[in-house]
């Protein structure tokens, strides 16, 4: 079972990914993703942007 769904439940929600920032890209069709992949999918971006440097 997916970790964040064990944590949260299935009708619960992220704390950093609300379940209607989800709704409206549904509504959007910017996604097809489940609520949990969603989320799972918005973490990995947020891990893998990189900040840039001052110089």
């Amino acid at each position: 079972m997916d970790p964040l769904l064990q944590l949260y439940g299935p009708w619960g929600q992220h704390p950093d990914h609300p379940v209607d920032d989800w709704k409206a890209e549904v509504a959007n069709d910017d996604t097809r993703l489940g609520y949990w992949a969603w989320v799972a999918s918005r973490a990995d971006d947020a891990q893998n942007q990189v900040t840039p440097r001052p110089n």
